[in-house]
């Protein structure tokens, strides 16, 4: 199946609001990565994608006490950092099972944003939203082949 903003969108709302209870608005702004976390995911099969979710702390920590079912602020770093891979975790499972195939998802991965979403390739999707804030965006990243995805993240970064 072919995932578009529309599904992407539909699957965001999925886990964040009826999973989490979590209010989403889209929105369309322009992408401020500076004070942004990103955790993404690979999925690996006939086709390969990356999905990426950036929120800010303030947001992974909302999203972290409403998973968790915590009080604000009574939650460690690493359980508001583990809650935000969680929620790429199933963001990229529910694309993965849009696709339809065989497919394998790596461990979420967690990092610093970066300014690389002014520019999406060519089947590469944005979905934004506001929630408790702040902007929620997700970017689906399809490739085409191992050169392509090397060219983007590669092994050894110089």
């Amino acid at each position: 199946m072919q995932i578009d903003e529309q599904t992407l969108q539909q699957i965001t709302i999925d886990v964040c609001q009826t999973m989490l209870g979590l209010e989403l608005n889209p929105i369309h702004p322009e992408i401020d990565t500076t004070h942004q976390l990103v955790a993404s995911i690979e999925i690996h099969g006939a086709r390969h994608a990356v999905v990426e979710v950036l929120a800010h702390h303030d947001l992974m920590a909302a999203i972290a006490e409403a998973m968790f079912c915590s009080e604000r602020g009574g939650l460690s770093a690493e359980e508001i950092r583990d809650a935000f891979g969680e929620i790429a975790n199933m963001i990229g499972g529910n694309v993965k099972g849009s696709f339809g195939d065989e497919s394998s998802l790596s461990l979420p991965v967690i990092g610093n944003a970066y300014d690389g979403l002014e520019t999406l390739a060519n089947g590469s999707i944005r979905t934004t939203f506001e929630c408790c804030g702040h902007p929620l965006t997700i970017v689906l990243r399809e490739f085409v082949s191992a050169v392509e995805i090397d060219e983007l993240m590669p092994v050894n970064p110089q």
